[in-house]
Formats: C-alpha cells, sequence, structure tokens
C-alpha cells in the first residue's frame, strides 16, 4: 500500500497523523509487516483459484499440439423425450434416436480421435438439482461413445460443479478460444451459444457454437454444429475440414473507421 508522507519543520513523519522519530521507525515496521501478510494472504489466494479453476488455457494447448483427429458435434440431448418434438427429430422412440446418434458418433470418430461436444450432452428430467440416478444415466451415455477423449464446452443443459458428470470428460470449459486447433492457422472460438461479436471476427476468426438447433441465422465463418442442422448429417463433422468449408466466406464483422 502506498502512502504519501512528508517531514515536517520538526523532522517528525506525518502520515495523516503526527508521530515522534521513534514511533514513526515503528509505525513503519507494522505497515511493512501488514503488506507482507497481506501479500500472502493474496498469493496464497491466486494458487488456490488456480488449483480450483483450471484456465481454458490448458485445453487449448493441448488440442493444438496433437496429431490426432479431432471432430465437433453439439445438442445431442440423450434420454430429452421432448427432443423428438421439439426438433422435428423423426424417430419412433428416445431410445432409438439415443442409439442412432451414439451409432454416427461410433462411424465417424475413432476411439483414439478427439471429440469436441459443444454442450446439452445429455437432459435430465426433472428439476435443476442433479442426483446419482442423472449421473449415472449420463454415464451410461458416455460409455457408449468410443472415443476415449471427449472433451465438454458446457451448454445450458449441462450441469455446473457436479465433479462426477465432469469426469467423464477429458475437459469442460465454457469457452475454448485458440489459434492452432488442427492445424487451423486462424483462431477459432468455441462456445455453445452463438455470438454476434466473437473474438478475431474482423481479421477472420471463426465461430463455433451448438444451442439453436437449426434454427439461427446464417452469418460468414460461424457454424452451429448441432446435430439438427440439414448440413450437418446428424453427424459429428471433421474439424479441419468444416474451418476449410468456411474459409471459402471471407471475414466480416465489426470494422473500425
Amino acid at each position: 500500500m502506498l502512502r504519501r508522507s512528508f517531514v515536517n519543520e520538526v523532522g517528525a513523519r506525518v502520515t495523516g497523523k503526527f508521530f515522534l522519530p521513534s514511533d514513526s521507525a515503528r509505525e513503519r515496521k507494522r505497515e511493512c509487516r501488514n503488506e507482507c501478510e497481506c501479500e500472502g494472504v493474496h498469493a496464497r489466494s491466486v494458487q488456490r483459484a488456480r488449483v480450483r479453476y483450471p484456465s481454458f488455457m490448458s485445453t487449448a494447448k493441448d488440442l493444438t499440439k496433437t496429431d490426432r483427429r479431432i471432430f465437433v458435434t453439439a445438442d445431442n440431448h440423450f434420454g430429452h423425450t421432448d427432443a423428438l418434438t421439439w426438433y422435428g427429430r423423426e424417430y419412433a422412440s428416445v431410445d432409438a434416436m439415443d442409439t442412432a446418434m451414439i451409432d454416427a458418433i461410433n462411424a465417424a470418430v475413432d476411439a483414439q480421435d478427439i471429440l469436441i461436444h459443444l454442450g446439452d450432452f445429455f437432459v435430465k428430467g426433472g428439476g435443476r438439482n442433479w442426483d446419482s440416478a442423472d449421473i449415472k444415466r449420463a454415464q451410461e451415455y458416455r460409455e457408449r461413445i468410443a472415443c476415449k477423449r471427449l472433451h465438454l464446452i458446457q451448454g445450458n443443459h449441462d450441469p455446473r460443479g457436479e465433479k462426477k458428470f465432469d469426469a467423464l470428460f477429458e475437459s469442460v470449459d465454457e469457452i475454448i478460444t485458440a489459434k492452432g486447433i488442427a492445424g487451423v492457422a486462424e483462431r477459432v472460438v468455441l462456445f455453445h451459444y452463438p455470438l454476434e461479436q466473437w473474438q478475431g471476427r474482423p481479421t477472420g476468426a471463426f465461430h463455433l457454437h451448438g444451442h439453436v438447433h437449426g434454427f439461427g441465422t446464417t452469418v460468414a465463418r460461424r457454424h452451429d454444429c448441432g446435430i439438427d442442422a440439414k448440413e450437418n448429417g446428424c453427424t459429428p463433422m471433421r474439424f479441419d475440414a468444416l474451418i476449410g468449408h468456411l474459409r471459402e466466406s471471407p471475414p466480416s464483422g465489426f470494422v473500425r473507421t
């Protein structure tokens, strides 16, 4: 903490109050000790925060350094009966829907590949609170997917702070933004919700999202990766191939004048 001080005509240090020289020395020691203690508390707090809340940059770093094939998908809504009618999914039952989606994933994505899921993996019934039965059902769906490295970008139906649910995935993040994923030189912003202005949009960055189930508007270099978007064919898409297709559109968005 910085404190303005000056010396008066009798040589006593003044810091809002008058002190004799001997008192001033003791006061400075107390201030120094308090500042050191505060800095120590701050350092310990930051260290604890880093342990509790790992940065999304660790996931991005892994995705930029891997040689594995990377795929992306979103909005499966496993176990969600209403998805049949809400999103026009033409299956006889929710079990048939779930089986078809899992078969599509396993046909496209090998066990050693990487799958980025942009949110809403499983939809539970009932209220907001997750119990052991909900976690078990989500785990059953996860175990039917052959891909061992499944990264989740949290959607609005995915729980927050449920460690057993998070443990089903290689990583769980709110957002990932990075250059170099799957060898793509441009920045790619991965987020569950579609953004109007994403990081780097005017300079050519891409944005992959879910959430809108094929009902969103078309924006250059932005793509709805959900299975209900007709152009996705209800199957995960190869990351680099998708970006290659989106690259055919020029950059757009906010431009400074």
